[in-house]
């Protein structure tokens, strides 16, 4: 009898497990038809927006807030898009770069902030924001895996991957941010009276930040400038490293540190932190490591002429 029951429970939690599991493929495959048809918002839309158009693009922008926010691509290639992301680093910038096509001729400009760089710390969870194409695309899958940043939960129930998006996706499918006709992936920033004020009180408060003796690169992004690298030589890529402006930088040691790394492995870095030394207002930031609408035109202008010079 108790072998029975035994048996009689076995069975019965392989039937249940079996229905979960199928419920969750089905509740999957919805999800990923929703998002397959959600190309604005970055819940997941614009990655998919730049996957769609990445073949054809001239010249891609990749990075954090400081390349999404800073550098307005239309004036720089009718044929680009930004893809910066907010709160990206280099684990989930490096593997869109990754999905570039291979052989065709492109201009990189991928965003590196030299204080992360040397972070012993970072250990790639920006590549999270990923998840929901972790198990389509097979590029992202296998950087996940070399990431251990998927679980067996994950594995099995599918749907996990879109945790903490879903509601992201219905609202960017019923009311789409932008035109994606339209849409480059430049999201500029409007800059209120208030921000104002507060900015101009903390700029003018002195800091006094010590810098770190040694600076040993983080080895995630020692991996990344390395695959990026070898993937942009090899595939016909203009790879231009960049740091973005910072209206005060306490730290030039990280700068120094990180331009030694890349000039080493013959990369092109242009370190642009200080572009802005000699135009101090105000009207051109947000904060001190974003610029306004107006701050990132003047960079925009900046990195063109750069450009117009290498052609």
């Amino acid at each position: 009898m108790r072998k029975n029951h035994l048996i009689y429970v076995i069975k019965l939690s392989l039937i249940f497990i079996l229905i979960v599991y199928l419920f969750d493929k089905i509740v999957y495959l919805g999800l990923e038809k929703l998002n397959s048809n959600v190309f604005t918002g970055q819940s997941g839309g614009k990655v998919n927006q730049f996957l769609k158009e990445k073949d054809n693009l001239d010249l891609v922008v990749f990075g954090s807030s400081r390349a999404n926010h800073h550098i307005n691509n239309s004036k720089l290639s009718d044929n680009s898009f930004n893809i910066g992301m907010d709160g990206a680093k280099i684990a989930s910038a490096a593997t869109l770069l990754l999905n570039l096509p291979e052989n065709k001729k492109q201009t990189v400009l991928f965003h590196l902030s030299p204080a992360y760089a040397f972070d012993s710390l970072y250990n790639g969870d920006d590549i999270l924001a990923l998840s929901k194409l972790s198990n389509k695309n097979s590029i992202i899958k296998k950087e996940f895996e070399q990431l251990e940043k998927t679980t067996f939960l994950k594995k099995f129930f599918w749907t996990l991957n879109f945790n903490g998006s879903s509601l992201g996706l219905l609202k960017n499918y019923f009311y789409p941010k932008n035109n994606v006709n339209e849409y480059k992936g430049f999201d500029p920033i409007t800059v209120t009276a208030q921000q104002k004020t507060i900015f101009k009180n903390i700029s003018e408060k002195k800091t006094n930040l010590v810098c770190q003796k040694n600076f040993q690169l983080n080895p995630i992004y020692e991996k990344y400038i390395n695959d990026i690298d070898n993937f942009c030589k090899k595939n016909n890529k203009h790879l231009i490293i960049f740091t973005a402006p910072i209206y005060s930088d306490d730290c030039k040691k990280d700068d120094i540190a990180l331009e030694h790394f890349l000039n080493l492995k013959n990369i092109t870095y242009w370190n642009l932190t200080d572009m802005f030394q000699n135009n101090r207002s105000l009207e051109n930031w947000r904060d001190n490591s974003h610029l306004s609408h107006k701050g990132a035109e003047i960079f925009t202008d900046s990195i063109k002429a750069k450009l117009d010079i290498i052609k």
